[in-house]
């Protein structure tokens, strides 16, 4: 009986893992990318931090679980979170093309020797 018990809730603990470790797995990259700044100090450290302010001679560093005050002097420097680059699309590649395909035309046009 001690064996099939024992058989049972591994296999429990072993499901319940496996329910959890996909939220674990989803929930933390948008903890890390939900960051409005990056705080490099000087000892090499970084900070990721959804609100910076400077008080005085203190950093405040507000995070989702704490907030962090440091001497002022410990910050090397902050930098805002910067946006994924995308290359533009074709929209904004060809925007102009129509009235410069436009323009090219009557150009052409009005460069013809008239012809009767």
């Amino acid at each position: 009986m001690g064996r099939s018990e024992d058989r049972r809730r591994r296999r429990r603990v072993g499901l319940t893992a496996l329910v959890w470790l996909p939220v674990l797995i989803a929930w933390y990259p948008t903890e890390r990318a939900a960051a409005a700044e990056t705080v490099f100090l000087q000892d090499g450290r970084t900070i990721q931090a959804d609100k910076v302010e400077i008080v005085g001679d203190r950093v405040r560093i507000e995070k989702p679980a704490e907030t962090i005050e440091l001497p002022r002097s410990e910050v090397l420097s902050i930098h805002p979170r910067s946006m994924p680059r995308v290359s533009p699309g074709p929209a904004d590649v060809y925007r102009d093309t129509t009235q410069q395909m436009n323009d090219r035309v009557r150009r052409e046009i009005e460069s013809r020797p008239n012809v009767k």
